[in-house]
């Protein structure tokens, strides 16, 4: 069997694709593939100057110019979250493609924001999940739309616990609290997937994560001479969420990661037991709508 890999991405001419955190790392290699197939991109994060300067290194990789928008984003704030939907929504008509990749990985210490949300709950997951209901309109009007969640194998070792979602009451553990915002993404990207097909969307929700991939965030986390030598590159990290993100006859809950695992070409990876729990994955979309105010209008 072929190996799937960038060339193996269909002509994406009259797709429009939003990629959060597609000016750097996993995000920025995920925009420059689809851009080279001809896909609008739609860069989200929180600078915008850096947006435009991941765009201009695309161009000039690509040596021509693309189809793009770079829009603000900061998904540990509500406001800016309803700012960016609003703002895509006056200028498009349909979204193909929506990667939620953008996050924090394994902070050192116990962060919140404004609000006082958990760092990586906030960012990883609650930000997204309020994304993503905001452009349920664009979603709905397009043909086959893909939305791609990003995890991580993070999640095999986590549990959620709904009495202490903030690491208030326990010691903070920072792999812990990373993993359980993962195995939140592999639980909602499920539930959206139920959820398009009771209300019969041509969409279908899938998941994907990277391996051991030489990113900052990475890097943040695994250090020494293991990193060093099983570390793979930027370009077949970005390979799971692209294969999701436009493999042709897939089926939604499927989720791509690197075939040793840590590292390798993409293909379909097998998921614990408990990112198909319909009870808990209520638990956590009713949790989601209290925290971020999106309820979902399908």
């Amino acid at each position: 069997m072929k190996k799937w890999n960038a060339d193996s991405i269909p002509d994406l001419s009259n797709k429009t694709a939003i990629v959060t955190g597609g000016n750097a790392g996993l995000g920025y290699q995920i925009s420059l593939e689809l851009a080279r197939k001809n896909a609008k991109i739609v860069i989200a994060c929180r600078a915008q100057e850096k947006g435009l300067e991941a765009i201009k290194r695309i161009e000039k990789k690509l040596g021509r110019k693309i189809d793009f928008e770079v829009i603000r984003l900061d998904l540990t704030d509500i406001n800016s979250i309803r700012q960016f939907a609003n703002e895509f929504g006056r200028k498009n008509n349909q979204l193909d493609i929506l990667v939620n990749n953008a996050g924090v990985v394994s902070l050192k210490e116990r962060l919140v924001t404004n609000d006082g949300i958990e760092m990586h709950l906030a960012t990883n997951h609650l930000g997204h999940f309020a994304l993503t209901g905001l452009l349920l309109p664009q979603i709905k009007k397009a043909h086959d739309a893909r939305v791609v969640t990003m995890s991580s194998g993070g999640y095999l070792f986590a549990t959620l616990d709904f009495n202490d979602m903030n690491w208030e009451k326990r010691a903070y553990d920072r792999t812990k609290c990373y993993g359980a915002s993962k195995l939140a993404n592999l639980l909602f990207m499920v539930e959206l997937d139920r959820q398009f097909k009771k209300h019969r969307y041509s969409a279908i929700s899938v998941g994907s994560h990277p391996g051991l991939s030489a990113t900052k965030g990475q890097k943040n986390r695994a250090e020494g001479l293991f990193y060093k030598t099983m570390a793979q590159s930027v370009e077949v990290g970005a390979l799971p969420a692209l294969m999701g993100a436009t493999a042709k006859n897939i089926e939604g809950t499927t989720y791509f990661g690197p075939r040793w695992f840590i590292r390798g070409y993409p293909k379909p990876s097998k998921m614990k037991d408990v990112v198909f729990d319909k009870e808990l994955a209520k638990k956590l979309w009713d949790f989601s709508v209290e925290k971020t105010g999106i309820d979902y209008v399908f």
